[in-house]
């Protein structure tokens, strides 16, 4: 069977158990415990977080993102690649969103320091891309936002983060099947951090719920980042991919609820299985 005959099986498995479980007669179930999807669906592959050694070779490891995580080699998969950075991106997206509603402290939590895990082992994996990366400018939001220098020096801070940020990604040299495949595998890890902190809706970890947020806007922000020569390559697939997107903003009905939220992480199992697979084929 070939590479690409066998993957695609792996992926209609996936959309099947997504589907069975979003299905009316198992949504007790699913409510019940929604990391079973994670467990049951043979090609779920978490991407984030992932601890990168010389050359850009991912391992496992985390901050609670990407438990279990595949080995991939950054400096080479360019879908693996933009996911990564848009976990990134997706951290310091909900950080800017609470610290504009004043939870200074929550958003303190987000901010990414160069030596954090998720940009640790980057630098290997730039300079085989022959880029620069962005600790300069990650550096000076993280210490605007943890020494309250004041929304001026923050807003700033971040515009010039987001330009290194868009710089390094080179979105523009990628495929629409890549990017479409980045998007796929962090809703993928949006749903294991949702599931994680949302447990029957009730939030039991407000940060990964949080985390969850961003992970999905960046997604939602990269499709509308795509130019008009990337949109030709796919456009059904990334209409469609936009629509199943914005469905998901209902999981979070705002970044700091208070009781209980009507969601589940079957809904972004699903939406990335089917992202996936449209990528695929």
């Amino acid at each position: 069977m070939s590479k690409k005959r066998f993957e695609t099986r792996k992926v209609w498995a996936g959309v099947g158990t997504a589907l069975l479980a979003t299905s009316a007669a198992t949504a007790t179930a699913v409510q019940d415990d929604a990391e079973t999807l994670s467990a049951l669906s043979s090609n779920v592959v978490s991407y984030s977080a992932m601890s990168l050694g010389e050359g850009g070779e991912g391992g496992e490891g985390g901050e609670g993102e990407g438990e279990g995580s595949a080995s991939v080699d950054l400096s080479t998969d360019n879908a693996a690649y933009l996911a990564h950075l848009g976990l990134i991106r997706g951290h310091l997206w909900v950080g800017l969103k609470l610290y504009r509603e004043d939870h200074i402290a929550m958003a303190k939590t987000h901010m990414k320091h160069p030596e954090d895990e998720l940009y640790a082992g980057l630098p290997p994996v730039f300079k085989a891309r022959g880029v620069d990366g962005f600790a300069k400018e990650l550096s000076t939001l993280a210490e605007a936002v943890n020494n309250e220098q004041g929304d001026e020096a923050v807003e700033a801070a971040y515009e010039q983060l987001l330009k290194a940020i868009t710089k390094s990604e080179g979105m523009s040299a990628m495929t629409a099947k890549e990017t479409l495949l980045s998007i796929s595998q962090m809703i993928r890890t949006a749903a294991d951090e949702y599931a994680i902190g949302v447990k029957k809706g009730e939030i039991v970890n407000v940060h990964e719920y949080q985390d969850a947020y961003g992970f999905t806007e960046i997604a939602i922000e990269r499709l509308e980042r795509l130019s008009d020569e990337q949109k030709k390559q796919a456009a059904s697939d990334i209409a469609n991919t936009k629509a199943l997107l914005l469905e998901l903003r209902t999981l979070w009905p705002t970044v700091n609820p208070q009781g209980d939220v009507e969601g589940d992480a079957s809904h972004l199992y699903g939406a990335a299985a089917r992202i996936e697979l449209r990528a695929l084929n």
